[in-house]
């Protein structure tokens, strides 16, 4: 999961055309039920990030991650 997360980011950071593709929007979604599938982080936790942006977020979910 880390490998996909670095590769969400990347393609973020890359490619203008990236953000809020289809791509890109089922790919977080991965990311997102994994996490809170694997209890790994709940609810409240992307409550107190609502104001990050898509790779502010995947940062700090990195970060949860290792």
């Amino acid at each position: 999961m880390k490998n996909f997360v670095k590769k969400e980011i990347n393609n973020l950071n890359n490619n203008e055309n990236y953000y809020g593709s289809k791509e890109n929007i089922n790919n977080e979604t991965k990311i997102f039920n994994y996490l809170l599938n694997n209890k790994i982080v709940n609810q409240d936790y992307f409550d107190n990030k609502l104001k990050y942006t898509n790779v502010e977020l995947l940062e700090e979910i990195l970060k949860e991650i290792n």
